[in-house]
């Protein structure tokens, strides 16, 4: 579904995205983890067109020309805009078409679509009085109304309370029935453990790792079990069963846990009459394998200005200030200004044209 080959992207000298390699297969729920600045968006902006790459290919669904394929792509932007005056039915239908939809046809898409994201009671309100979790609801039904063989999504839950974006994570999760592609970019953990497939971290402007999900859902290599409380005869008796079990008040913490020891510590408590509360891993396996593949990146970072002693003794200021570091473009920066350079580079181009036409009727041709 996605093929995407030694996709580079720079905007002036700041290189966002270097080589990158990735594969999506048909059905696969897959999410890009890494942190804010990480290339994520671009990535995305780059499959829709856009941004134009710098070097490399992309191919979505079986072709290369994205302008074709993409009537077939759903997009959930981070950041939603609307004319918030319209009615999220008005909306809908407005949406619809834009993609050739009209008449009943359409009119029977925008009712599902509204009762897939529970908005089915709201439809005939007017989206100002949404809240942030309903206007995120409202993106949804959107991308989902021409039924896209693709659905790309940036940042689902940003900005949401916990309990919306529990909401739009049961959502997203409703969806894979559906049968779409998901290819969710985000930099919260828990979204990709309860909503993907296999997982990608890109760090640096690369793929730095790939997992498979299911194969991290499984316990850590040290566990937290909260339980009601626990004596000073019954700490004793855990913390005798080996260096890795350390208890207080109401915790015990298993480290170098195995499924043995874990059983045993688990039998001594409930024998004993304490009530277990939680069992927790003190870290998950993808937090572990983020944080490795994050702090591993190499790219270069601008030096802070280190003071000499004579200015920090002398001087109330520095005698040879630093420059100023150089900004980092945002994603609204990079790509208006992405749109601006290739307009302009298309006015030249136009102006020739409009030259040409106005010699030819100069003389007369046809």
């Amino acid at each position: 579904m996605i093929e995407i080959t030694d996709l580079s992207k720079s905007y002036g000298s700041v290189q966002v995205l270097r080589n990158l390699n990735l594969h999506v297969a048909t059905g696969e729920i897959y999410g890009l983890l890494g942190p804010n600045g990480a290339g994520k968006s671009t990535l995305l902006h780059l499959m829709l067109g856009f941004l134009k790459p710098s070097s490399g290919s992309m191919c979505l669904l079986g072709s290369s020309n994205l302008d074709s394929v993409r009537p077939q792509i759903g997009y959930i932007p981070e950041r939603q805009r609307y004319h918030t005056r319209y009615t999220a039915r008005e909306y809908l239908r407005f949406i619809g078409e834009f993609s050739g939809m009209s008449g009943s046809r359409l009119a029977d898409k925008v009712d599902a679509e509204l009762h897939t994201v529970g908005l089915a009671n709201d439809a005939d309100r007017v989206m100002g009085v949404f809240s942030k979790g309903m206007l995120q609801r409202v993106g949804v039904a959107q991308a989902l109304l021409c039924d896209p063989a693709l659905l790309l999504i940036d940042e689902p839950t940003s900005g949401l309370d916990p309990s919306g974006q529990r909401d739009i994570i049961d959502l997203l999760a409703n969806l894979r029935d559906r049968g779409h592609t998901v290819f969710l970019c985000t930099h919260y953990l828990h979204e990709i453990e309860h909503l993907c497939d296999r997982v990608g971290i890109l760090a640096g402007g690369k793929l730095a790792t790939e997992a498979i999900v299911r194969d991290l859902r499984a316990p850590g290599g040290s566990v937290i079990i909260e339980v009601d409380a626990i004596s000073t005869e019954l700490r004793g008796t855990l913390e005798a069963m080996g260096r890795g079990v350390t208890c207080d008040l109401r915790t015990v913490r298993v480290r170098q846990n195995t499924p043995h020891i874990q059983a045993m510590v688990l039998r001594r408590l409930l024998d004993a009459g304490a009530s277990i509360i939680a069992l927790e891993p003190m870290e998950s396996p993808l937090e572990q394998l983020y944080t490795k593949a994050v702090q591993a990146d190499t790219s270069p970072q601008v030096p802070e200005y280190q003071a000499s002693a004579i200015d920090r003794t002398t001087s109330p200021l520095p005698v040879n200030p630093p420059p100023p570091a150089p900004r980092l473009p945002s994603e609204g920066d990079t790509l208006l200004n992405e749109l601006l350079r290739r307009g302009s580079e298309q006015e030249p181009e136009q102006e020739a044209g409009n030259r040409e036409q106005e010699t030819s009727a100069d003389r007369g041709d046809p």
